[in-house]
């Protein structure tokens, strides 16, 4: 499939759904029963800024603790909190069933993403006859030498994080919320395989369980409570490649994915607060993993195609605007710091990369060359 295709409906449908979950007027449930207490490693809000007043029985023998946990010289009690455009007051009761109204909102909205993303491509390449496709791995022999997968990886985290987030905004538990996630991402990403197997591209199993595998991966961080620890984004890296390389080369179906990377990332903001209450500037910053290709997606192949890893260290956008007063309690503020919890921004980043092809190492700029 053609990840960009799919990032932006997705995106599109589950924005429309939020929409549509705060028009509804959603009920508003508490989190946690009356005198009980969020668990710390369990927790749906990581950033301590943003986590829930405590129930008003708690609130005596909480506010030391919560005095000691949250930066500043008093302690920030957020009135609401919100996913996206759907916001809702705090505190959150728990559901009285687990299908309630906003929830069924957000599976549909999901849901609606995935076949929306997998009806446009017979929409636009025309019905072809239902097939299967191998596309591999990240196998060098392949289409996109991973970075489709990698691409699927990352936009199944996504989407199976703000829905996370969003069940558990009205009440569902943290185990219901796990399996929700899970489930709808995925059949969401077999949706959209479904639809590419009416085109010329096929449905792909490695594709499904690419998004299966980030789906997983985003729900245990999010039924962890370790968000404020770790992520995945994909990124923008403007690259030339010299006309020479390809010359009378014609781009296949798909992307030439030369212009993207994907980045594992180690927050230090999460465990800055873990460490102490008042962080450092070093919460401003995290440690990535990123994963490339340069000039795949071309027939013929182009002999000096690569694939390419690296390990950055880079600037950390949803902790600084949280600096400037950013925070979850508000529908842009949320959207914005969840769209730089999924974007890179080109050269904000500093690292070393290793080419798998000719298995040399390279220096800062290597994401915007092609060597």
């Amino acid at each position: 499939m053609i990840p960009s295709r799919g990032l932006r409906v997705r995106i599109a449908a589950a924005a429309l759904g939020l929409a549509f979950a705060a028009l509804a007027g959603a009920e508003t449930f508490s989190l946690f029963r009356d005198g009980e207490a969020p668990s710390d490693r369990f927790r749906l809000f990581p950033d301590t800024a943003a986590r829930p007043a405590p129930a008003p029985s708690d609130a005596a023998a909480t506010d030391a603790t919560v005095a000691a946990e949250v930066p500043g010289d008093a302690p920030h009690e957020p009135t609401k909190r919100c996913v996206l455009f759907d916001c809702v007051r705090l505190p959150i009761a728990p559901a009285t069933k687990l299908f309630s109204t906003p929830v069924k909102i957000w599976t549909g909205a999901g849901l609606l993403g995935g076949f929306a993303d997998g009806i446009e491509g017979p929409a636009n390449y025309g019905f072809h006859p239902f097939h299967f496709t191998d596309e591999g791995y990240f196998q060098t022999w392949t289409y996109g030498g991973g970075a489709d997968k990698a691409s699927h990886f990352v936009i199944s985290a996504t989407l199976a994080g703000i829905l996370f987030d969003a069940y558990r905004l009205h009440g569902v538990s943290p185990d219901q919320a796990f399996g929700l996630s899970l489930i709808t991402t995925v059949v969401a990403g077999a949706l959209v395989e479904v639809g590419d197997g009416l085109t010329p591209y096929g449905f792909s199993a490695q594709d499904l369980t690419a998004d299966t595998l980030g789906a997983a991966a985003q729900a245990i961080i999010k039924r962890t409570g370790t968000d404020d620890l770790f992520g995945f984004r994909i990124g923008k890296v403007p690259t030339t490649i010299p006309p020479g390389v390809l010359g009378d080369r014609v781009g296949t179906l798909g992307l030439d994915y030369t212009n993207e990377d994907y980045s594992a990332d180690f927050k230090f903001d999460g465990l800055g607060y873990r460490l102490s209450p008042h962080p450092g500037i070093e919460r401003f910053f995290l440690a990535s993993f990123v994963f490339m290709t340069k000039g795949y997606g071309y027939d013929p192949p182009v002999p000096s195609r690569y694939q390419q890893i690296g390990f950055e260290i880079g600037l950390n956008f949803p902790a600084i605007l949280k600096a400037f007063g950013v925070s979850n309690e508000t529908w842009w503020g949320d959207i914005l710091i969840r769209a730089f919890e999924f974007v890179r921004i080109p050269y904000t980043q500093i690292g070393a990369y290793y080419n798998l092809t000719n298995h040399k190492w390279y220096g800062p700029g290597a994401p915007y060359h092609y060597y």
